[in-house]
């Protein structure tokens, strides 16, 4: 409805995945250079997706402007446009238009993800297994149908997890078991309850939880099924603060890296879309695909 009186601003509605493949190669044969998605993480994973596998802008690819406009937005709390959607959206258009306001280009490593089970690789910004992927799959099952979204919902499901964490609830949790390896370094296979890969500054409610060194892209944190003194160090790992307790021989680990690879057995998620892996049809890969520039206006 805002953009109805603005003819200039190019719009599609999309639906799925093959819709934000042909939305956006419209914009790339109008020579659009500055794609706004009002959106869920689900979307931004979708249009990265296109954007690398697909290329339809070749080698320039537009600058991404993150409307939060969906279910989750985890993304779009740490690259995207702050304030309502309308607000935003008004602030977009200045600056496209006049050059109005401060603008803050904002360039990210972008995580490919290759697996057996994938034609062609995904794309996107946070990888979530074990308790993450139950955590969605809770979403889905019962929170969805309260009729709550964005951070009520989260905070809801964070809530549920934690307890069910701190009560040792496996049933809730749903453990995966997995070998990790972080540019060949290798961990011992084992059950998780908690595994993230990212390439965000910050999670949902600005929760930080890694503490790795080193100079890799990649931000992995697991947390092993039975991790010792867990609620000690709760408030420290939610801040990513390193305690003398975080050591992996407590069940703590934290890397940064350039590649990493999973033997999972289990469900997996890239930024709130599932997906299943199968150690027995080989490892799921995690790299930079290359980089994405968000727009901040």
């Amino acid at each position: 409805g805002f953009l109805a009186g603005r003819g200039q601003v190019a719009q599609r509605e999309v639906l799925d995945a093959a819709g934000v493949a042909a939305a956006l190669a419209a914009f790339a044969r109008d020579g659009i250079d500055l794609v706004a998605l009002n959106s869920g993480d689900g979307t931004v994973q979708a249009a990265l997706t296109t954007l690398f596998n697909q290329r339809p802008f070749g080698d320039a690819p537009p600058l991404l402007a993150l409307l939060s406009g969906g279910t989750t937005n985890m993304t779009h709390r740490d690259l995207g446009l702050r304030g309502s959607q309308i607000a935003a959206l008004e602030r977009l258009i200045a600056w496209a238009d006049h050059g109005a306001g401060r603008a803050a280009l904002l360039t990210r490593p972008v995580l490919r993800v290759r697996g057996p089970a994938a034609e062609l690789p995904l794309y996107g910004m946070f990888f979530g297994a074990a308790c993450i992927y139950s955590g969605i799959e809770l979403f889905h099952s019962r929170v969805r149908g309260l009729g709550l979204r964005g951070g009520p919902a989260q905070l809801v499901i964070l809530g549920r997890l934690l307890a069910a964490l701190a009560a040792g609830q496996t049933a809730v949790l749903k453990p995966a078991a997995a070998e990790i390896r972080v540019d060949g370094a290798r961990l011992p296979p084992r059950r998780f309850m908690f595994i993230t890969v990212h390439t965000l500054d910050g999670l949902i409610f600005g929760l930080r939880p890694f503490w790795g060194e080193g100079r890799g892209a990649l931000r992995l944190t697991a947390i092993s099924a039975r991790p010792r003194r867990f609620l000690q160090v709760l408030p420290s790992l939610l801040r990513g603060r390193r305690t003398r307790h975080t050591r992996p021989e407590n069940g703590y680990f934290s890397f940064n890296g350039d590649q990493i690879r999973l033997a999972l057995d289990g469900g997996f998620a890239l930024d709130g879309e599932r997906f299943r892996a199968d150690p027995r049809h080989g490892e799921l890969i995690l790299e930079v695909g290359g980089q994405a520039t968000f727009l901040r206006v």
